[in-house]
């Protein structure tokens, strides 16, 4: 019977091995889950050796639109953006998944102490191509841990 596939949690606790105990495995779908929200959270160009990866979620932080440009025309050129930068990363970082498609909603709750937030929920659609094909979506409530840490973002912008 073949061993079934596990891989290394995020982030590696090399603590761990360094006392002599092995470093943590998961199954596939919480690796990939783990590396999804990895993406999200990391910061463009603060990997040094990828300066494509990083999320695009993270470049509006504290922006306001550009004179002249609607605020809605603006939220809609942002999620855009956002959905093809997350669909880019997940084709090129993430290969044990054919991606279907990816959703980014970006809501507009009221302000809190005068500063505008948005926070933004990421659903990521696809298919495993390991193993069964089995479909699969992100935040998913299998992993419903991961998908708590990481949704919904909140970025602040400006005027709402």
């Amino acid at each position: 019977m073949r061993r079934k596939d596990y891989y290394y949690s995020i982030p590696l606790k090399f603590y761990q091995t360094m006392k002599g105990k092995p470093l943590e495995e998961i199954e596939i779908r919480k690796a990939i889950h783990q590396n999804i929200r990895l993406m999200i959270k990391t910061l463009p160009l603060s990997y040094r050796f990828d300066s494509m990866f990083g999320s695009l979620l993270n470049k509006y932080h504290a922006r306001t639109p550009p004179q002249k440009k609607s605020e809605r025309l603006w939220r809609e050129e942002m999620k855009e953006a956002i959905q093809k930068n997350l669909q880019d990363m997940l084709v090129r970082y993430e290969t044990r998944l054919e991606v279907t498609e990816v959703v980014v909603d970006l809501l507009f709750p009221k302000p809190v102490d005068n500063s505008p937030m948005v926070k933004a929920k990421v659903d990521v659609y696809g298919q495993l191509t390991l193993g069964r094909r089995d479909q699969f979506h992100y935040p998913d409530n299998e992993i419903e841990e991961d998908a708590q840490e990481a949704f919904p973002l909140i970025i602040p912008v400006g005027k709402i």
